[in-house]
C-alpha cells in the first residue's frame, strides 16, 4: 500500500508539478513515504519520525498504536508507532528528548479529539 502511494505521489509530482498530496507536503512527504516503503524501522532524525508518525495516524486512525519504553539501567527511551502492518521506532538516550515526546503526545491527542 505504501509503495503504491509513493509511486502515485511521484507520478503526480512529475506530471503536474505539485498536486494532490504533494501540494501540502512537497518532496519531503515523498521522502518520508519512501522511508516507510523501505520498512526502515529506526529513524535517526526526530523530525522524520514525527512526520511519519503523524502520517501513519492520519492514514489509519483506528489501527494506530503508540508505545513508549524507558530503561532506566540503560538510560534509553524507545518510542514505537504501529498500524499493525508497519512499525517505526525512535530511540534516544538524551534527557532533552522528553520535550519532544510531549510534543508528539500533544500532536496525537490533538488529532484524536478533532473531528475529521
Amino acid at each position: 500500500w505504501y509503495q503504491r502511494r509513493v509511486r502515485e505521489a511521484v507520478v503526480s509530482t512529475q506530471s503536474t508539478g505539485s498536486s494532490g498530496i504533494n501540494a501540502e507536503y512537497g518532496d519531503y512527504f515523498v521522502y518520508l513515504l519512501s522511508l516507510i516503503a523501505m520498512r526502515k524501522s529506526y529513524f535517526d532524525n526526530w523530525d522524520d519520525f514525527y512526520a511519519a508518525s503523524e502520517q501513519l495516524y492520519l492514514d489509519e486512525p483506528s489501527a494506530f498504536r503508540y508505545t513508549m519504553k524507558y530503561r532506566h539501567c540503560d538510560g534509553k527511551m524507545v518510542l514505537k508507532v504501529t498500524n499493525n502492518s508497519l512499525v517505526i521506532k525512535y530511540m534516544s538516550d538524551q534527557g532533552q528528548d522528553a520535550k519532544k515526546l510531549e510534543k508528539l503526545n500533544s500532536m496525537l491527542m490533538r488529532h484524536m479529539v478533532t473531528k475529521s
